[in-house]
């Protein structure tokens, strides 16, 4: 799913639960409904991690020497290659956990992290690529395919203005 669709559904659904559901006034709906939209795309950064731990890990295998000398160093890389592969441990359950729980006991803006990321990974389910919720314990994937990345791009777009303008529509409202 592009980020711009991502954006626009967090933020909306999010306006929708805060405004209407949990009955907080406007303007605080509207800011946390930006606050997720921001946050939602963060799980998306698995990608970029990934193909810089792999760069890394191709560079220290061109020498054994290197392999032994940067020992802690390669083990951090294997460790990012395997938790960041993408749509792997940040589209899965435990992120949500885990900002779920630092919310309740040291801030609350990770209960916002935890929105974020559970709207974020239902988004991607609705994809034909899916997600993995039990990575890295399981690879089992959930798929609902609605979407298709590839070959529905222009798709995504066009969802994504309608979303938006829903979402200020709403905002006027």
């Amino acid at each position: 799913m592009i980020i711009r669709l991502h954006q626009a559904l967090s933020s909306f659904i999010t306006y929708i639960i805060f405004f209407y559901i949990f009955n907080f006034d406007k303007v605080s709906s509207i800011i946390i409904s930006i606050i997720v939209g921001l946050i939602c795309v963060i799980p998306d950064y698995d990608y970029k991690i990934y193909n810089w731990a792999n760069k890394q890990y191709e560079n220290i295998n061109k020498s054994k020497i290197l392999k032994y000398l940067l020992f802690p160093y390669y083990l951090f890389i294997l460790f990012l290659l395997k938790l960041f592969k993408h749509r792997g441990f940040t589209h899965s359950i435990f992120p949500i956990i885990i900002f779920f729980l630092l919310g309740l006991f040291i801030m609350k803006i990770f209960y916002l992290f935890s929105l974020a990321f559970l709207l974020h990974i239902i988004e991607d389910s609705l994809t034909v690529s899916g997600i993995t919720p039990l990575y890295p314990l399981s690879n089992y994937k959930f798929v609902i395919p609605i979407l298709n990345n590839r070959k529905n791009r222009k798709l995504q777009e066009y969802l994504s203005y309608i979303i938006y303008i829903m979402f200020f529509v709403i905002i006027l409202l």
